[in-house]
């Protein structure tokens, strides 16, 4: 019998710690938060991208990337082109020979 005795005992002083208890309180501007919460997660695709893509390591990143490319680029040409042999100048001069070109038709047409 003392089993059934010791339980209520627990029961009660369970029941007597709910004695003070106050319903919960949300914090000042919950609702707010919540909100912006919801508006930040629903943002566009495009405004997302332009996030990552506008964060201080990310962007040094692309830039760094695009120099090593260039720098690249640059090195590969520049030993890869051939030099160039001094030419006549008179090939040069053929290349930018200037022409007459009149704009103004002149009519053989007799009245």
């Amino acid at each position: 019998m003392q089993s059934g005795n010791n339980n209520q005992d627990r029961i009660d002083e369970v029941m007597d710690s709910l004695d003070g208890i106050q319903p919960a309180m949300p914090r000042p501007f919950l609702y707010t938060r919540i909100m912006a919460r919801m508006e930040r997660t629903r943002k566009d695709p495009w405004v997302r991208t332009w996030d990552f893509l506008t964060r201080p390591a990310v962007s040094l990143a692309i830039v760094f990337s695009l120099i090593i490319i260039n720098l690249y680029i640059l090195f590969q040409r520049s030993t890869s082109q051939p030099e160039l042999k001094d030419e006549p100048t008179a090939n040069l001069s053929n290349d930018y020979e200037s022409q007459f070109v009149s704009y103004y038709s002149f009519n053989e047409e007799q009245p």
